[in-house]
This record gives structure tokens, C-alpha cells and sequence, in this order.
């Protein structure tokens, strides 16, 4: 797998023009929750008066952001995907170009930390056999599992109403890091794809990661929204 990595980023490196090109309208909103708890029991003022110490510091904080995002498809190898990522963010996002693949298994594969959550998100559904090879009717579903970097993910989807050639797509994803200093996340999301074009149209997507050892607790709820705005080989977005 490294070397077909390698070969993938190079192709991506050298090729003029992307075989596909899609890009997104993007947002989202973060919010953290964090709570510490301190020696709970009785401190002394300068007065020599004794008081209860606060059992908790708390810190919470919110933040938002919107942009575009731009996916190249620069190259295929079987069922992966070489990926030239775009980012482009109104606010204090960092907006920069990122090289990486997509795997089979739906895996998103970048060496850079900075790659989005949205972009993650969205790349997830370009795996050429995010199907499985099922046909894209109501009631359908099934299982994804990857693992890699520490992280084991496992997807359910399932396939709601149908809308001429777009299908709505609910899921449920769970992330467990092996590592007790990282967060596990929940997500749930409503999506429409395009079977027929191997591609997300839209969706929205809320996630809670989650934290919490003897002292401390952590929360980060996002929500995530995009809307492809353009597609080299769909003229119909």
C-alpha cells in the first residue's frame, strides 16, 4: 500500500489537468466543552476565612467558518482515488492545497494533519465502491469498517427515498481512537449522492467527539454543510 501511495502522489504531481474536478460550498460550526476539576475541598482567603474551592474549571468556545472546497481527481489505481484537495476558507481556517488518496474502504488518506473534517467528510463518498457494488434502492443498507493511524471506523449506511437520480443517504459513524489521550466521535448525517456520477450532492452532517479520563471531560460538537456547486463530468449538479 505505501508504494501504491507513492505512485498515486506522483501521478497527481506530474498530470497537467485533473480527470474530474467537483467543488463544494462549504461551512461549519464547532463548539468546545471542556471542564477540569480542581481539589474540591476548603482553601483560606487573605482574611484567614475558609471557602469552598470550585470543583470544576470550565472553558467553552465556538467557532464557524465558510469557504470552498475543491476535489481533483488526478488519478485511479483500481479503487483508489489520487486526490488533489483544495481549500479556500473566508475566515481563520488555514486555506491550502493538500495530496492524498482515497481508498476502497472509503478511507481518507492524507499525510497532512491540516486536511479539514468538512474535506474528510465530503471525500468519503468519492470511494469508487462506496456501494459495494449494491444497487441504490430504499431500504438498502449495509456496513463499512477502516482502520489505520491509530483509529478504527465503522459506517452504516442506509438508503432513504429516491429522487429520479438522487438518493438520500443516512449515516451513522463511530470512531474509536486506540489511544486514551485522543477522542472518540459519533457521527450522524443526511446525504444525497448520485450513483450514477459516483459522488455526494450535498448534506449535513453533526458529530460529537468525546473525551474524559479521571480529571478532566472534553466535548467538541461540529456540524457540517455542503452543497456541490460544480462537476467536469455532470453538467446537472
Amino acid at each position: 500500500m505505501p508504494m501504491l501511495c507513492a505512485l498515486i502522489l506522483s501521478a497527481a504531481i506530474a498530470s497537467p489537468a485533473p480527470i474530474r474536478e467537483v467543488v463544494y460550498e462549504v461551512s461549519f460550526t464547532r463548539r468546545l466543552d471542556a471542564n477540569q476539576e480542581t481539589f474540591g475541598g476548603q482553601v483560606a482567603d487573605s482574611a484567614g476565612h475558609m471557602h469552598q474551592s470550585p470543583p470544576f474549571n470550565s472553558k467553552e468556545g465556538i467557532s464557524t467558518d465558510n469557504g470552498t472546497i475543491t476535489v481533483d481527481v488526478m488519478q485511479v489505481a483500481g479503487d483508489t482515488l489520487g486526490i488533489r484537495l483544495t481549500e479556500h476558507w473566508e475566515g481563520s481556517t488555514p486555506s491550502d492545497t493538500y495530496l492524498g488518496n482515497v481508498g476502497s474502504d472509503g478511507s481518507v488518506n492524507f499525510s497532512n494533519p491540516q486536511v479539514s473534517d468538512v474535506s474528510r467528510t465530503i471525500l468519503g463518498f468519492f470511494s469508487p465502491d462506496f456501494l459495494g457494488g449494491r444497487y441504490a434502492d430504499k431500504g438498502v443498507s449495509w456496513t463499512q469498517s477502516a482502520s489505520g493511524l491509530g483509529l478504527n471506523v465503522t459506517s452504516t449506511y442506509s438508503i432513504g427515498n429516491i429522487d429520479g437520480p438522487i438518493a438520500s443517504v443516512d449515516e451513522t459513524t463511530t470512531i474509536k481512537s486506540d489511544s486514551v489521550r485522543s477522542m472518540d466521535t459519533l457521527m450522524t448525517g443526511s446525504i444525497t449522492y448520485k450513483p450514477t456520477k459516483l459522488v455526494p450532492i450535498s448534506g449535513t452532517v453533526h458529530s460529537l467527539g468525546y473525551r474524559s479520563t479521571a480529571e478532566t471531560t472534553t466535548d467538541v460538537t461540529t456540524v457540517i454543510n455542503f452543497q456541490r456547486l460544480s462537476d467536469s463530468l455532470d453538467s446537472d449538479p
